[in-house]
């Protein structure tokens, strides 16, 4: 029983840090957002957002 525990605690264990792992090292800082405004047929005002990255590999 002790040893079921001990494996279950170790698996949540490098679960949480592969998790945390992924979450810091996705910073994106090579990357940008470029805003292109443009304006309707009604004069209404339309912002698209594009995400340019350049990393290769992204988790």
């Amino acid at each position: 029983m002790k040893k079921l525990f001990l494996i279950s605690l170790a698996i949540v264990i490098v679960g949480a840090g592969l998790i945390t792992f992924m979450y810091v090292s996705n910073d994106h800082s090579e990357c940008e957002r470029t805003s292109i405004v443009t304006y309707g047929k009604a004069g209404e005002k339309i912002t698209t957002e594009t995400h340019i990255c350049n990393e290769k590999y992204n988790l």
